[in-house]
């Protein structure tokens, strides 16, 4: 699929640097509130297929220099998340449990990365991309009715939303011919309109130690 420029040079690069600074913030956000917490802040599933399209396009697959510091950033970012996922988890289920799962995930992650790169012919890894961020967006809005606001704040919400938003722009300017895209787009938007809604929910009922 050939790309397009529907948007300025310079537009591009603003939601290009948006999008890179809204989805760090939201990162560091999750990792602290974390620690805060003794939580983790994004289901197991996220961290792994985040954490693999990371490396993947990072190290292996590399395809702009200002993309791979980027990814390189986002995985080191993904690592502590990981690690407060193994550490608070293990609490809850025993190591040889756990560990083997994550080590599933992360192996099929991986591999359908690979798969859909090659499938797709599709060398920037934007299909799994966005296809990851849906999936995020969608365990994020059931992560509160297993754990409440532990590892979440209002601020990891709206973060979240604006980043995919500067991603959605960018994504149609480039390929608006993409129907696929566009419904990944769309449908991962709703999906943080909704998780931003229960999360404010949470904080007027009370369930939230002041503002998150």
């Amino acid at each position: 699929m050939a790309m397009q420029h529907l948007l300025s040079e310079q537009m591009e690069l603003f939601l290009q640097v948006g999008l890179a600074v809204f989805w760090t913030i939201t990162y560091i956000l999750i990792i602290i509130q974390g620690f805060q917490d003794k939580a983790s802040g994004l289901p197991l599933p996220a961290i792994c297929a985040n954490i693999t399209w990371e490396f993947l396009f990072a190290f292996v697959m590399p395809f702009h220099k200002g993309q791979m510091i980027i990814s390189l950033i986002w995985f080191l970012l993904d690592c502590v998340i990981l690690f407060q996922a193994v550490y608070y988890a293990g609490r809850q289920y025993p190591p040889r449990l756990l560990l083997p799962a994550i080590f599933s995930l992360l192996v099929i992650s991986l591999l359908l990365h690979v798969g859909m790169v090659v499938e797709f012919h599709d060398p920037m890894g934007k299909y799994t991309a966005f296809g990851i961020n849906l999936m995020m967006s969608v365990l994020f809005v059931g992560l509160p009715f297993k754990q409440g606001l532990k590892g979440q704040s209002i601020y990891i919400a709206y973060y979240k939303m604006l980043g995919t938003l500067c991603a959605s722009v960018l994504c149609y300017s480039l390929f608006p011919e993409s129907l696929l895209l566009l419904l990944l787009c769309v449908l991962t938007t709703a999906a943080d309109l909704v998780y931003i809604g229960v999360v404010h929910r949470l904080v007027a009922r009370g369930d939230g130690v002041g503002v998150r």
